[in-house]
């Protein structure tokens, strides 16, 4: 009997005291951007070569054709499988382009070349285009999973 009275008296105060709890404001959470993205980057170096903030982000925005979880996975893709280039190459590779308002796809082979080409005083021999195309395969079935962030 003494169980049902404490149960029930339980319950009780859990329906009586349950609106005195406080409540989360989920509107008020607050999101940060990530200042380390490679978007993030792409807009900072256009920003100090003259360009007003806004302008560099819709720049930018318009340049790279995925997002950012994608341009970076395939970023570190082409470092992995292309030795000769640097994060700075790219970042320079993508924001020349961002500046010249031209789209920007990682996993294309054309722009893998160009982008050897550009950065690298390297003889295009069999090796280099062997690892380009590697690189081209990789990024093109990145492209094509889902990337949960």
């Amino acid at each position: 009997m003494s169980n049902k009275i404490f149960i029930i008296t339980v319950f009780i105060g859990n329906i009586a005291f349950g609106g005195v709890l406080p409540k989360t404001d989920l509107q008020g959470t607050i999101h940060t951007k990530s200042t380390h993205s490679f978007r993030a980057k792409v807009s900072k170096k256009l920003f100090e070569h003259g360009l007003d903030k806004k302008i560099a982000k819709t720049n930018v925005d318009n340049a790279l054709l995925h997002d950012d979880a994608l341009n970076e996975l395939m970023t570190k893709n082409i470092l992995k499988n292309i030795p000769l280039l640097k994060d700075e190459d790219i970042l320079n590779f993508v924001t020349h382009s961002a500046l010249r308002k031209r789209t920007v796809d990682l996993s294309s082979y054309a722009t893998l070349v160009s982008l050897v080409q550009k950065h690298t005083a390297a003889f295009m021999d069999k090796e280099l285009i062997s690892q380009i195309e590697q690189t081209s395969i990789e990024n093109e079935k990145l492209k094509s999973m889902k990337v949960f962030v």
